[in-house]
C-alpha cells in the first residue's frame, strides 16, 4: 500500500497554498503532518481526501489515481476533519448506520461492523444520544468510529485526540497504533506530545513548501534532540 503525492500544487485566487510538494507514504508507521497555522496541511488533506482538486501534479493512492475511478479512490480513504462533521440531530447509532450506508458496507455485516467500532472507541453509554448533545471528545470518537467502519487503508487525523481527556488520550492513541500496523495513517496535529507517542514519520509543511520529509530520529537532530526546538528552527523564517 502506497500514497504517492506527485508536484502538488494548489492555490486560491492570490494565495499559493501548496507549491510543488512530493511525497510517499506507506502502511507501517504513523506519518505526521507538521507546520504552522496556515501553512497549507488543511489544504493538502483535503486535496487528498478527494475536496479539492490540485491545479498541478497528481495524487496516486495504490496505484489509482482520482481522476480514473473517483469512487474507488475514495472508498480507500477515511478522514475526520478537525471541525466536527457530525449530524447534530442524530443519534450516535443513526449516524454510523448511516455512515455505513453512505461507504457501501453489506448489510450482511453492517451490524457487526458498527458493534465493532462502538466497543473500540468505547460508545456503549451514548450510542443514542443526539450527537449535538455529545462532549467534544466523544464526537470525535464518533467520527473516528464512522471513519474505521470500512477499514480504510488510508486514514487522515486532523487533530486527532483534540478535547480529550488523558485517559482517552491514551486509549485513542493505541487504536492509532495499531490501525497503523497494516494501513497508511497520517495525522495533522499541533500537539507535539501526540507526534512524540505516535509517529516514525515527519512531513513539514512551510509556507506551502514541504520542509522536512523525515524520520522523528533525524528531525529531532535538527536542533539538540528536541522535537519543539527543531519545529521552531524550521519554522522561524
Amino acid at each position: 500500500m502506497k500514497l504517492e503525492v506527485c508536484h502538488i500544487s494548489k492555490n486560491f485566487g492570490a494565495i499559493k497554498a501548496l507549491d510543488d510538494v512530493s511525497f510517499e507514504v506507506e502502511a507501517g508507521k504513523v506519518t505526521a503532518l507538521l507546520g504552522k497555522n496556515g501553512a497549507g496541511k488543511s489544504t493538502l488533506f483535503r486535496l487528498i481526501a478527494g475536496f479539492y482538486e490540485p491545479d498541478a501534479g497528481e495524487i496516486v493512492l495504490n496505484g489509482l489515481k482520482t481522476e480514473q475511478n473517483r469512487t474507488k479512490y475514495l472508498k480507500m480513504i477515511g478522514y475526520v476533519p478537525e471541525i466536527s462533521s457530525l449530524y447534530g440531530e442524530m443519534s450516535v447509532y443513526d449516524f454510523l448506520h448511516f455512515a455505513a450506508q453512505i461507504r457501501g458496507l453489506p448489510k450482511a455485516i453492517c451490524q457487526d461492523k458498527i458493534a465493532e467500532v462502538v466497543a473500540k472507541m468505547a460508545l456503549q453509554n451514548v450510542l443514542w444520544q443526539k450527537n449535538e448533545t455529545l462532549s467534544k471528545g466523544y464526537k470525535k470518537r464518533v467520527e473516528l468510529a464512522a471513519a474505521l467502519l470500512a477499514e480504510p487503508e488510508l486514514l487522515l487525523l486532523d487533530e486527532p485526540t483534540e478535547g480529550l481527556d488523558p485517559n482517552q488520550k491514551q486509549v485513542l492513541r493505541q487504536i492509532i497504533a495499531d490501525y497503523a500496523e497494516k494501513h497508511m495513517v497520517i495525522i495533522s496535529t499541533h500537539m507535539l506530545e501526540d507526534v512524540e507517542v505516535l509517529a516514525s514519520h515527519i512531513l513539514l509543511i512551510h509556507k506551502g513548501k514541504l520542509s522536512a520529509d523525515t524520520d522523528l530520529v533525524q528531525f529531532k537532530k535538527t536542533a539538540g534532540n528536541d522535537l519543539l526546538r527543531s519545529f521552531q528552527q524550521v519554522t522561524e523564517n
